[in-house]
């Protein structure tokens, strides 16, 4: 039985139609039905943090431990240039950069010039960074051997696609496996860490109030449909890493005796 976007998203609505009436409640400047629009990009976007996470967790405590990390090289790398460029672009400046260390790597900078915005714009660098490229790379792999939407949207249709595509790994060429390499290791490494988040909580919440107070004035809405598409596609990605990562966690504590 295929289950659609308002099945998924029952008792998501649900707990936001309540938010919403104790919005209207508190009379708040703005439409709170903005909320209820951007549902599904909110949940997909905390599915896609929550999996980075636990593929994180579980990857860390085998027997590969932090080096992990270099086998995700390009999404590491990625991810802390995504740092550096977001530096330079708020006026702030880079005095140290880390790529690969055993906690992982860092960006030392002063403060950005750009108030409010500059430090979420340099904490979620590498989730902009990481979305754009796993954009760019995909449209080579659906346009080739791997289109995981290509039966539907569903989840026995994902499914299915997913099982096609374990079937015909060996049948890869070598350019997507490079590619498909690539998207893995950035989307795995593309979430912003704990850190980030802390140093970028009150300026996205600044700019959530913003948005909404705009979105109620001037009536628009921005289209989150292609949105919803390109992080749904990151999470059937982050969920075959995470099969792969809880198989790598079990060999290494049950058959390898690993030191977690």
């Amino acid at each position: 039985m295929e289950i659609c976007d308002k099945d998924l998203w029952h008792y998501t609505t649900i707990l936001m139609e309540h938010f919403v009436k104790y919005l209207r409640y508190l009379k708040f400047p703005f439409s709170p039905e903005v909320f209820l629009h951007y549902r599904s990009a909110i949940g997909f976007f905390l599915i896609v943090v929550i999996l980075s996470f636990v593929i994180d967790f579980f990857l860390s405590h085998s027997f590969l431990g932090s080096k992990y990390r270099f086998f995700l090289a390009p999404g590491v790398i990625i991810h802390e240039m995504s740092h550096g460029f977001a530096c330079i672009f708020t006026g702030a400046k880079v005095s140290e950069m880390a790529l690969f260390e055993k906690d992982g790597g860092h960006v030392k900078h002063t403060r950005p010039r750009i108030p409010v915005i500059g430090p979420a714009i340099i904490s979620l660098a590498p989730l902009i960074a990481g979305i754009l490229i796993i954009y760019l790379t995909s449209k080579y792999l659906n346009s080739a051997e791997y289109n995981p939407f290509n039966k539907g949207y569903g989840v026995n249709s994902l499914l299915e696609a997913n099982i096609n595509f374990a079937k015909n790994l060996l049948h890869l060429s070598i350019r997507n496996w490079i590619l498909l390499y690539i998207v893995i290791s950035v989307a795995v490494t593309m979430t912003p860490s704990r850190q980030d988040f802390s140093n970028a909580f009150f300026p996205l919440l600044f700019l959530m109030l913003i948005f909404l107070i705009v979105s109620k004035l001037t009536h628009i809405l921005l289209p989150v449909s292609s949105f919803n598409l390109l992080l749904l596609s990151v999470i059937n990605l982050l969920i075959l890493m995470l099969v792969l990562s809880i198989i790598v966690f079990v060999i290494s504590n049950f058959f390898l005796g690993a030191k977690t």
